[in-house]
């Protein structure tokens, strides 16, 4: 939840931050937008590796805490940048951290509950990210009037979830047991998890790309293009949000009876037409924007909800954390990339958001093609 409080931030004050930090009406606004954005990337890309060697080598608990306390810190020292550039800064040392958390909580959790429960609460940890991403979506509304920078500051909270999991959260018993830790960060290239690593890769790499190339541009897109105020703005990304939450929350019981990979197939399939109908469609703010945001944020919460269930069952206890950091967060390296070209594809479609946000959900349709290939797993028991 506090992932993604901390990791929404931005997209949601950027516009405001921007206007006072370079000027509203400069030329090269969305530019810069998205440059801070793939600084962030490439922070989550390297925090994924590294957090979640430090997961197998040190603990998933201890590594948490490291994480958590990074990202709370410098999303709070967000709200002091006095230049874009500054920020820039901030936000890769909060993606830094943000990267490791999620393959930490993932293992720690899929580790210590019993393999009746685990698809279930897999389900329900995925929940966490929209519904942070709610509460940063009522954060902004109420504080923003008062300045984005007070805004940032909010994220400074999660660091007090660390003393709950430094008192109360012992190490997983099944990675204590393991007789010789991870010392090479480099064992997961290992010719026997080959295969899996970059299906596993792959399938993070078109989510991030379409999620941080195309949708990350939804309430940019409804204030700057469509005239959407503040409070429109933040009712329909807070319909995408809850709607996401719901679909995360129904990955656990489609998962007891259906494959990993067909599920994957139809939501991302599903995440590239909506996407690309809404972005294409609509010119101003009107209900049907509410509705394709509710189908939007539907259909994608599947993937990142499957993941938090799938990836732990990829990978034996010994790499686990890295192997899902690597998976999960590293191709966000390539998606920083594919974000700057967003941005300079808004320039080439001169200035039109949405035609960029359409082109760029076309990552969506690559992950529903690599799906096809994902390999099936036991449902019941992880890996030794």
């Amino acid at each position: 939840m506090f992932d993604g409080l901390d990791s929404s931030l931005y997209p949601l004050v950027a516009n405001q931050a921007l206007g006072e930090l370079i000027g509203a009406t400069n030329v090269e606004f969305e530019k810069i937008a998205v440059q801070i954005v793939a600084v962030f990337l490439f922070g989550w890309s390297i925090g994924g590796f590294l957090f979640g060697y430090l997961g197998d080598r040190i603990g998933r608990a201890k590594a948490l805490s490291f994480s958590i306390l990074v990202y709370a810190f410098f999303t709070g020292l967000s709200g002091i940048a006095h230049s874009w550039q500054e920020l820039a800064v901030f936000r890769f040392f909060s993606g830094l951290g943000i990267g490791g958390e999620w393959a930490l909580g993932v293992s720690l959790l899929s580790e210590t509950v019993s393999s009746k429960k685990r698809i279930m609460s897999g389900a329900i940890l995925a929940t966490g990210f929209p519904l942070g991403y709610c509460f940063a979506v009522i954060v902004n509304l109420l504080i923003n009037p008062f300045g984005w920078r007070i805004v940032f500051l909010v994220g400074i909270l999660p660091a007090l979830l660390v003393f709950f999991i430094r008192r109360n959260i012992d190490e997983p018993e099944v990675w204590k047991a393991i007789p010789q830790k991870m010392v090479n960060p480099l064992e997961v290239f290992d010719r026997k998890y080959l295969p899996r690593l970059l299906i596993g890769f792959l399938l993070g790499l078109t989510m991030s790309l379409g999620i941080w190339g195309s949708l990350m541009w939804f309430p940019i897109w409804i204030e700057r293009e469509l005239g959407g105020s503040l409070f429109q703005m933040t009712t329909a990304t807070f319909i995408k949000l809850f709607a996401h939450a719901i679909g995360c929350y129904l990955t656990g019981f489609i998962l007891l009876k259906y494959k990993r990979r067909t599920l994957l197939f139809f939501s991302y399939f599903f995440s590239f037409v909506f996407a690309c109908t809404m972005f294409f469609f609509f010119h101003s703010y009107g209900f049907g924007i509410l509705i394709f945001a509710a189908l939007l944020g539907f259909s994608y919460g599947f993937i990142p909800a499957t993941f938090t269930i799938y990836f732990p069952e990829l990978f034996p206890t010994r790499i686990r954390s890295t192997a899902e950091g690597f998976c999960y967060s590293t191709g966000r390296a390539v998606t920083a990339l594919g974000v700057l070209f967003s941005g300079d594809l808004v320039q080439f479609f001169k200035g039109n958001i949405g035609q960029t946000a359409a082109m760029m959900s076309i990552a969506f349709l690559a992950g529903a093609f690599i799906s096809l290939f994902a390999p099936e797993t036991n449902k019941e028991a992880l890996p030794e």
